[in-house]
C-alpha cells in the first residue's frame, strides 16, 4: 500500500481535493490500465482495482474530517476481473518444471519457496536472513501486500533448503549477477515452463499452488487466510476447492471393507441373513 501511496500522490499531489471527481479518476483509471508495469507488461485490472481502493480509503477518511461531501471513487466502476481462475501445478508439471530448470538452482530454491510457503514473489524477493527464524520455523513477512506482518510457517523442504544456503549476503535469495535485490526470474522461469509443456500458468500461480495443496490436505479457510495474509476469508475459499486427487480420495473412502465369512449382513428385507 506504501508504494501505492507514493504512486496516488505523485498523481494527484498538486491537485485540490475538490478538483479530484469521478471524471478525473475515471480518466486516470483507463491510463493506469492502458499503461505497462516496470517490467514492460501490460499492467492487471486486478492490480488498478486495489490502487482505486487505496485511492478510495484516503477519500473516506477525507470525508470523515468533513474536508469533502462525498466520495468520488464510489461512482466510479471498477474494472471486472476473472476472480475465479485458480491454476495450480500438479505434481507431474511440477517434477517436469525441475526438470527443464536443472543447471539453474537459484531457480529452483525460489520455485521451491514459493511452492512451499506460497509467499509472494516480491516478498520472496525481498525476503533478508534477518525474517528467518529457524529455531522457531517461522519466516517473518514485515508489511505484506495488505499492509499487515504475518509469520509464516517453514516446512521440512524449505528448512533443508535454507540451512544449505550460504549467509554470504543480507537476502536469502540474491541476484546472481548483481548480488543484490532479486529482481524477476520471469525470463528463466518462462522458458523452462514452455520447455516443459506447461500453458496458463504464470509465476504467481505456484502461490495458488500452495493454497490448493494446503486445502487438500485438510487446512481449514482460517489457517489459509493467516498463512497466506489475506484479511478476507472468503479468499481462501477459493482454495478449498477439490482437486482431482482429493475427489479420488473421497470416493476410495466409500469403499466398505469386505466382511469376513463368519458375519452376517441385513438383506433387503431387513432381516438378518447368514453370510454364504
Amino acid at each position: 500500500d506504501v508504494k501505492i501511496c507514493d504512486m496516488l500522490k505523485e498523481t494527484f499531489g498538486r491537485m485540490m481535493l475538490s478538483e479530484i471527481d469521478p471524471p478525473t479518476i475515471e480518466k486516470w483509471k483507463q491510463k493506469r490500465r492502458e499503461g505497462k508495469t516496470m517490467y514492460k507488461r501490460q499492467r492487471n485490472p486486478a492490480t488498478v482495482n486495489r490502487e482505486m481502493c487505496v485511492l478510495s480509503k484516503i477519500f473516506s477518511l477525507a470525508f470523515d474530517a468533513e474536508l469533502i461531501e462525498s466520495n468520488p471513487c464510489r461512482r466510479v466502476r471498477k474494472f471486472r476481473t476473472n476472480s475465479g481462475r485458480v491454476r495450480y501445478l500438479t505434481f507431474d508439471e511440477e517434477a517436469k518444471l525441475f526438470e527443464k530448470l536443472q543447471g539453474q538452482e537459484w531457480v529452483q530454491r525460489i520455485v521451491t519457496m514459493a511452492i512451499n510457503t506460497g509467499m509472494r514473489q516480491g516478498e520472496i524477493f525481498d525476503l533478508t536472513w534477518f525474517d528467518v527464524d529457524l529455531p522457531r520455523g517461522v519466516i517473518h513477512i514485515r508489511v505484506s501486500k495488505n499492509g499487515n506482518d504475518r509469520f509464516v510457517p517453514i516446512n521440512q523442504t524449505v528448512r533443508a533448503m535454507l540451512e544449505g544456503l550460504p549467509h554470504t549476503n543480507e537476502h536469502v535469495f540474491p541476484s546472481p549477477r548483481t548480488k543484490g535485490r532479486l529482481i524477476d526470474v520471469k525470463g528463466r522461469f518462462d522458458l523452462a515452463k514452455s520447455e516443459a509443456g506447461i500453458k496458463d500458468f504464470r509465476f504467481h500461480d505456484l502461490r495458488h499452488t500452495a493454497a490448493t495443496r494446503m486445502a487438500d490436505y485438510g487446512a481449514d479457510a482460517f489457517t489459509l487466510a493467516a498463512i497466506f495474509g489475506w484479511s478476507d476469508v472468503r479468499m481462501a475459499l477459493r482454495y478449498t476447492h477439490a482437486t482431482d486427487e482429493a475427489k479420488r480420495r473421497a470416493v476410495e473412502n466409500l469403499v466398505r471393507p469386505v466382511a469376513s465369512s463368519d458375519e452376517s449382513v441385513t438383506n433387503e428385507k431387513g432381516r438378518v441373513a447368514a453370510l454364504p
